[in-house]
């Protein structure tokens, strides 16, 4: 009788060792899943950042390079096509002026990528200015091309507005 009790004090301990085996491994495995749960939250958060770094760095605007009207060597300044980016120029420059019709150089941009326009001062019947000398600003728009677009800044608030059908060049540095 008493080894039968033994038997099952031994039993019960092996049982009891057993369960807490058994817990203690279910604990463990719980915890497995939970540090791999958080390697793959912490692998997807960095694939989502690298994914938005890489991103946004590839669709960035490119920084606009300074550029001139595009003539070939053998074009007259007169030519169809260039009056035609001189009128977009005029129309587009002429918008931050309130719609206000302004004429332009058939040279404008050629020479040189930025512009500056002065108000024509009020002039009495000789041609003279009224008071001497006036203090209109002087208003400074730059050619600019990103890419295959060519854009005119206002250099006074730094507005840039696209010209559609101008064809331009960047300048060499």
């Amino acid at each position: 009788m008493e080894c039968s009790k033994r038997k099952k004090d031994a039993g019960k301990l092996i049982g009891e060792s057993t369960a807490i085996f058994l817990a203690a491994r279910a604990l463990s495995k719980e915890k497995r899943k939970e540090k791999r749960k958080e390697k793959r939250l912490s692998a997807c958060v960095l694939t989502l950042v690298l994914t938005a770094t890489v991103g946004c760095t590839s669709t960035k605007a490119d920084s606009p390079e300074m550029a001139l009207l595009a003539t070939s060597s053998q074009s007259v300044a007169t030519s169809g096509a260039e009056l035609d980016s001189v009128a977009v120029l005029e129309k587009a420059i002429g918008q931050w002026f309130g719609g206000m019709d302004i004429t332009l150089a058939d040279t404008a941009f050629t020479a040189s990528s930025t512009l500056s326009i002065e108000r024509k001062g009020a002039m009495d019947k000789r041609g003279l200015p009224i008071d001497g000398r006036h203090s209109n600003p002087a208003f400074v728009f730059t050619l600019l091309k990103r890419g295959d677009e060519c854009f005119i800044r206002n250099e006074q608030n730094n507005e840039e507005m696209l010209l559609d059908g101008v064809d331009c060049v960047a300048m060499k540095r």
